[in-house]
């Protein structure tokens, strides 16, 4: 991700918002009884949501997820790349709305 995201820094101090990748390219395209499980069994606070899985709950599925995100990500030049390969590749589009806002009030010197 941080050669996507253009990050130079520390894996420790990798931005928050990576999280919501994952889970928009990981979690949210694991097949809908393991999504399913997911939701019913959420972990508490903490404890992270591969670490409820088990061998015959989703492991395999979860682990072949990101190598598949991993090799889709070695073809791309930045994170919207990969982002629109994993949702073509799972059947989705990526779509981005345009929100029209005032110009903010000019400010004197």
């Amino acid at each position: 991700m941080g050669r996507l995201t253009g990050w130079s820094g520390s894996l420790h101090s990798r931005p928050k918002w990576w999280g919501k990748l994952v889970i928009e390219m990981i979690y949210d395209t694991l097949d809908d009884d393991v999504a399913e499980y997911l939701k019913n069994n959420k972990p508490p606070p903490g404890v992270r949501w591969h670490r409820q899985l088990t061998e015959n709950i989703g492991v395999r599925a979860l682990v072949s997820r990101c190598y598949e995100v991993i090799g889709m990500s070695k073809t791309c030049v930045n994170m919207r790349e990969l982002r629109d390969k994993v949702a073509q590749h799972h059947g989705r589009r990526m779509v981005q709305f345009s929100l029209p806002l005032p110009y903010p009030p000019p400010h004197n010197r």
